[in-house]
């Protein structure tokens, strides 16, 4: 790690996969998130050991959902309690 030099950072992961297909850098993010199929030029390499994250979904106290919203809270919360 201490070869390691941080450049940039990306707020939106495709930006940084543009960047990274044109070889302007490498990408560090949560598989799933690029399209790494055999036609995209891309491959999703774990890192070992494995690392893992607590992710959280935080939302206004008294926040007004559009019905859209509603129904993928109310599906977050029936798979993950």
């Amino acid at each position: 790690m201490d070869d390691l030099h941080l450049e940039g950072s990306f707020g939106l992961v495709y930006n940084a996969s543009v960047f990274a297909k044109e070889h302007l850098g490498y990408l560090l993010s949560f598989d799933k998130l690029v399209d790494t199929s055999p036609e995209s030029g891309m491959v999703f390499c774990p890192l070992t050991p494995k690392l893992e994250t607590n992710l959280y979904l935080v939302w206004k106290k008294y926040q007004t959902f559009s019905p859209i919203a509603e129904r993928f809270l109310k599906q977050i919360k029936k798979s993950f309690g």
